[in-house]
This record gives structure tokens, C-alpha cells and sequence, in this order.
């Protein structure tokens, strides 16, 4: 989804400006050590869900 988002190819393509960001080696781009998402609000909603569907995300009381 990240290859079809103009405002993070806009951010690839000045990386040698931008010391904050990288691209792994499939190409995908991070913010330090977060995931750049696009602003999709689908796509968010999706990572969200499967995020806090996982039982490695289970709160103590839950």
C-alpha cells in the first residue's frame, strides 16, 4: 500500500534530506522504528483490528 501513497514516495524520493527515515531491503519505509502507514482510513483500521486481535496484545483484566 505504501507504493501507491504519494505523500510517503514523496518522503523515498528526497531520503538523502530526510535522516529520520529509511527503507528496508523490501522497500518498505519507517520512521525510526515505526511503520510508515498510509492514510488509508481501511487499511488502519485492518492493522488495528489484527493488532489487537493477537494474543500477544492482551491486556492484564482482559
Amino acid at each position: 500500500a505504501q507504493k501507491e501513497d504519494s505523500e510517503i514516495w514523496t518522503i523515498v524520493e528526497n531520503l538523502t534530506e530526510q535522516t529520520e527515515f529509511r527503507l528496508d531491503e523490501d522497500d518498505v519505509l519507517w520512521q525510526g522504528t515505526r511503520l510508515c502507514v498510509p492514510n488509508d482510513a481501511s487499511l488502519r483500521e485492518a492493522l488495528l483490528t489484527e493488532a489487537h486481535s493477537s494474543p500477544f496484545s492482551v491486556h492484564q483484566g482482559s
